[in-house]
Formats: C-alpha cells, sequence, structure tokens
C-alpha cells in the first residue's frame, strides 16, 4: 500500500473516532520500513513496566480496523475510547490507548485477555461482590505507560532478541 493510502485511511478512522493518533504512533505506521514493509512483523516487549508480551504485532489501519473495537467491546465499557493498536499473539492481550481523558496525548493500557471480565460476567460478578459493573471492567485495565514514545522505545524486534540470545549462547 502506498503512502498517501495509508494516511487517508489513517485520517479517515481518525475522523469515524473523532480522535486523534499520537503523531509518533503514525510515524511509526506509515514511515517505519521494517513496519510499512511487513505489517504482520512482531515485536517483543520485557519487563517494561513490570509487562512483558511476545510477539507483539500492531492493527493494520485500514478498512477492517473497526472489527477490532467490536473485539474489545465485550471487555471495555467506552470502546470508542479505549482504542486498540497492537496485541500480543502469544498470550492475546491487547495493547490499547487511552482516550478518556484526551483526544490527543493518550496513555497506554494492556488488557490482560486471562483475566479479563466479559460485560455479561461483570454484571453478574458487580451484584454478588457489592460493586458496580463499572468498577469490575475497570479491572481489565493495566496502565503500561504514559505515551507511545516511551512504548516504542522499549520495542525490540522479535528478531533482535534470538540474534542476542545467539551472540550470548
Amino acid at each position: 500500500m502506498d503512502i498517501s493510502q495509508q494516511l487517508q485511511d489513517i485520517h479517515d478512522i481518525e475522523q469515524s473516532l473523532q480522535l486523534a493518533f499520537p503523531a509518533a504512533y503514525k510515524a511509526f505506521m506509515t514511515t517505519d520500513e521494517l513496519q510499512s514493509a511487513n505489517p504482520n512483523i512482531e515485536y517483543n516487549l520485557v519487563d517494561f513496566n513490570g509487562y512483558t508480551a511476545w510477539g507483539i504485532r500492531f492493527i493494520k489501519l485500514d478498512a477492517s480496523y473497526a472489527e477490532n473495537l467490536e473485539a474489545i467491546a465485550e471487555v471495555v465499557l467506552q470502546p470508542r475510547k479505549l482504542i486498540p493498536f497492537a496485541w500480543s499473539i502469544s498470550s492475546g492481550d491487547w495493547l490499547i490507548f487511552d482516550y478518556r481523558e484526551s483526544n490527543e496525548n493518550p496513555s497506554l493500557l494492556y488488557i490482560d485477555h486471562e483475566m479479563a471480565l466479559c460485560l455479561e460476567d461483570a454484571e453478574s460478578e458487580a451484584q454478588s461482590e457489592n460493586t458496580t459493573v463499572e468498577e469490575m471492567m475497570e479491572g481489565n485495565l493495566s496502565v503500561l505507560c504514559e505515551n507511545f514514545e516511551m512504548f516504542h522505545a522499549a520495542l525490540k524486534l522479535a528478531t533482535d532478541e534470538a540474534d542476542d540470545e545467539d551472540a550470548i549462547g
């Protein structure tokens, strides 16, 4: 896909969601040679603010993007404010932008798919635990970092990790 089409797709998604993706994220998705040449490239995040994920893939910013919003809608209450941008193929965890405070400069969160409650389960558990559905669903979210730049700086290409291990061993 050419860069002008990628930029148009990003613009369309931003317009649809009424938000702006972080500039560093858009640059990464459109100008990073590895990412734009091979959107299925995998990254690792090792002990970043206490979180480790293997096989992170970024979600393509194209017409199919809306499907990802639907996919997380059962584990978040505000799917148009909590926007997925990547997932870990090894764990199934979602990495998301948190636009609940602002439509610019979102913080980053993750959803541990092993621990996440779906809305139906949260509704029944909230009654038995004398809490609210909102509190139960908020428990699905964990803070990762305050911006995409920090996250991006910590990423390692999956092949880099293997090369590092080969060099050590």
